[in-house]
């Protein structure tokens, strides 16, 4: 710490009374100083107030910062100062010390709009061939046989044929295996999308996983996050509980390493769509997604920012809620109605349009992959509120008890 007159022993000791008292296995009363025992900049510590995880005794992510003495919790997103942390845990501190902190609080502390702490450096990131040559390598590992799709190879034909897609650069193929007691229980093959710098670093920030069985019960994807990644690669030093947070965030980011932010950047829902817009971001991953908006529309940096969501009800409402807040989003309906202007049989251009939910199910409609540029998409996107009269009613049919949509052409 930076003023002789706080001393992290006791603050430690305080927390560790804390912990103590809250928690009933050793393993989640151990404290750890980072980024050193002798000059620490943060105590990390199983969270007492959500408990931290339910499935580990190790997981650590509860931090208290000594350049301001605040508390954050990443798992159940509490944060508060020092002496409140204490004094929720009945946890006395004498007027003298109180006194000190409050001060030292006041002298450190600097407000931000958030309290999220972001990484400033992706030092951790997986080179791609090191991936590869891991997993291709090691004895009953969870995906193996990783090279680049083969030509006539089931993942080629499903991207080239079914899907339209002409671009491989970010796509591997591979075999996914489950083993119990070391016998392979269960084996599939895989197309494996991959979230990565392009150039000559070639690193990896994550994975997706999909089988493409015809059959919809044999059928799943797998998103393989960052964390998951390092630490199976890195036995013996896993990553930094903190750390794992925000790289965990990003690897739901596609494309994210590849991106001019001086440029208009594209959002989409899924990988495979991103892929046939230049300069897009494809965010993979209900759970993460709320995270992700909030900190690409709240970053300080201003970016120029537009969203191509689903044409379904998600997508709807989130394009609705968008609109309303100012930003850009894509109209599928504006669109539509021009597409059904240009044919003389209306009735059956409508019917075309049917069951399109995203931009890769529009390149398979129109048989191009370069439909995102012959249709000249980048006029059907609007941040005019008005313009709300081209996004789709959502409504409840109570007798079928259903969710129901009615468009606008």
């Amino acid at each position: 710490m930076q003023n002789e007159e706080l001393s992290v022993d006791f603050i430690q000791s305080k927390i560790q009374n804390i912990l103590n008292k809250t928690h009933d296995r050793n393993p989640k009363k151990i404290i750890k100083r980072f980024p050193s025992e002798s000059n620490p900049s943060r105590l990390n510590f199983a969270c007492p107030i959500c408990s931290d995880s339910m499935k580990s005794d190790y997981k650590k992510r509860g931090n208290l910062y000594l350049d301001n003495l605040r508390f954050k919790c990443f798992n159940c997103d509490e944060s508060m100062y020092f002496t409140q942390f204490c004094d929720t845990f009945n946890e006395n501190i004498d007027m003298g010390e109180r006194i000190k902190m409050y001060k030292y609080i006041d002298e450190h502390t600097h407000y931000k709009k958030t309290d999220d702490y972001i990484l400033e450096e992706l030092d951790k990131l997986i080179n791609v061939d090191d991936f590869m040559n891991y997993f291709n390598t090691r004895k009953n590992s969870w995906l193996y046989d990783i090279k680049p799709v083969e030509k006539n190879s089931h993942v080629y034909q499903y991207l080239r044929y079914d899907r339209l897609v002409e671009d491989f650069s970010q796509i591997l193929q591979g075999i996914y295996r489950v083993v119990k007691n070391g016998k392979t229980v269960f084996e599939t093959r895989v197309m494996i999308s991959m979230n990565m710098a392009f150039g000559e670093t070639n690193k990896v920030l994550g994975i997706q996983i999909r089988n493409l069985e015809k059959s919809k019960e044999k059928r799943f994807y797998k998103i393989v996050e960052f964390e998951e990644l390092y630490n199976y690669m890195n036995p013996g030093k896993p990553l930094d509980d903190l750390e794992s947070i925000s790289y965990n965030k990003l690897s739901h980011m596609y494309n994210i390493l590849n991106i001019d932010f001086e440029q208009t950047i594209t959002i989409f829902e899924g990988f495979l769509d991103s892929i046939f817009c230049s300069n897009a971001i494809g965010m993979v991953g209900a759970k993460n997604s709320g995270d992700v908006l909030k900190f690409l529309t709240e970053s300080d940096v201003g970016l120029k920012l537009r969203f191509f969501y689903d044409n379904d009800n998600t997508g709807i409402s989130k394009s609705t809620q968008l609109l309303k807040q100012g930003h850009q989003v894509f109209l599928w309906n504006r669109l539509f109605d021009k597409l059904v202007e240009k044919n003389k049989d209306k009735d059956l251009a409508k019917r075309k349009l049917e069951n399109i939910v995203d931009l890769n199910d529009l390149v398979i409609k129109s048989k191009n992959p370069n439909i995102y540029k012959t249709l000249k998409l980048d006029q059907f996107f609007s941040q005019d509120e008005f313009d709300i009269y081209y996004l789709d009613k959502i409504f409840y049919d109570k007798n079928n008890q259903q969710w129901l949509r009615k468009k606008s052409f």
